[in-house]
């Protein structure tokens, strides 16, 4: 095993986003790079935004794990479902790691430098979103947006961020919010897949878009 080439969240990413792209094509959905949660504290690695959120979080071999029982706590509060993307490094140790809803998939380079993908653990839904989370995705303007949609910003436009994440946790039932920030994130998703601006770190995959 010492000649096995370690893999790099760089080799993980662009091939994890590759077989994203591909396997959503032609849908409703955008596929962005590290969405912020928890009011930025935390960052998913890869999410697909269509029907619900699924995030995944890369830990290469090259990676450290001490952040991870941190990480899935916040990313258990707005995921829908979430996938470990793992160097064979660290697979024995993270699986004892994660929640048992999260799916678990084994990231390796082959001789040729491609990477390769197994399906070690599959999960399930996620049943613990939490409301306010999922609304603390989103910026100041996109809640006042997402109130406006509900017909609920009335004499809250000029709210801080608090008031407004808090109306919109108290008003609105936990599948509405969760149905206003996908297609809020969405919105924010083409913008800038059509404007180039940098609002998820990299480059949005708008997977209704036939690729060139």
């Amino acid at each position: 095993m010492k000649d096995r080439i370690q893999t790099t969240d760089a080799t993980i990413r662009q091939a994890i986003r590759s077989r994203l792209a591909a396997s959503h094509a032609g849908e409703d959905a955008v596929i962005v790079d590290e969405l912020k949660v928890s009011l930025g504290s935390g960052r998913l690695d890869v999410a697909v935004i269509n029907g619900r959120i699924d995030g995944y979080e890369i830990k290469s071999d090259r990676d450290t794990l001490d952040r991870l029982t941190r990480q899935s706590v916040m990313f258990g509060a707005v995921a829908d479902r979430m996938t470990l993307v793992v160097g064979q490094r660290h697979l024995q140790r993270s699986l004892g790691m994660v929640p048992d809803w999260w799916s678990v998939l084994l990231s390796t380079t082959a001789r040729d430098g491609s990477i390769r993908f197994k399906m070690i653990k599959r999960g399930r839904l996620n049943r613990s979103q939490d409301k306010i989370a999922l609304i603390e995705t989103l910026e100041r303007d996109e809640i006042v947006a997402i109130l406006a949609w509900a017909n609920l910003d009335r004499g809250f436009q000029s709210a801080n961020y608090k008031v407004l994440a808090d109306r919109a946790a108290a008003s609105m039932s936990r599948d509405q919010s969760a149905l206003s920030v996908k297609k809020m994130l969405k919105i924010r998703s083409r913008l800038a897949f059509d404007f180039g601006d940098l609002a998820f770190g990299r480059s949005v995959i708008d997977c209704a878009v036939p690729s060139s």
